[in-house]
């Protein structure tokens, strides 16, 4: 059985960093904003976007997400070890997220973006394709809000 837990501490950050590269390429090591040294300065800040499934000690599964600007959040890092995905875990991440939507509205976030080659699932969670660029597609979900005393998130279940 698998945990949930926010990326509080730098042994953690560490840990899921390297399970994340393991995925999506060591070469992003090097690569701002997906180094070490950027995740490390928002954890703090942005602990919240920050979310892991761990199973007897070991990441099987991560959403890290950052601040790109004003106006917008980025999943930077989406990740599932082969033999966990289409279990649910992920998807459970990504709903973990969607509570912070709601306070991403209230800041004035308008948009969470992310770019994958995954098909399928981003949309289930409310994303749509907007662009494609370097053999990945570019995600987006819209928050909205209709009125000053309104304020949702646009959502669909995952």
């Amino acid at each position: 059985m698998y945990s949930i837990s926010f990326v509080k501490t730098e042994p953690q950050l560490k840990q899921v960093l390297d399970f994340c590269y393991g995925i999506l390429g060591q070469h992003l090591r090097g690569i701002s904003p997906y180094r070490y040294e950027d995740w490390k300065e928002r954890i703090e800040r942005d602990s919240k976007l920050l979310v892991y499934a761990h199973e007897d000690g070991n990441v099987v599964s991560a959403v890290l997400g950052r601040r790109e600007n004003a106006e917008s959040l980025v999943c930077g890092f989406v990740a599932c070890e082969i033999g966990h995905r289409r279990q649910g875990i992920t998807k459970k991440l990504m709903d973990i997220m969607d509570i912070f939507e709601a306070e991403a509205v209230q800041a004035g976030f308008r948009y969470i973006t992310l770019g994958s080659e995954e098909d399928g699932f981003y949309e289930k969670c409310g994303f749509h394709v907007i662009n494609e660029m370097h053999g990945q597609k570019i995600y987006q979900k819209l928050l909205r809000r209709d009125s000053p005393n309104d304020i949702f998130v646009k959502k669909r279940d995952c």
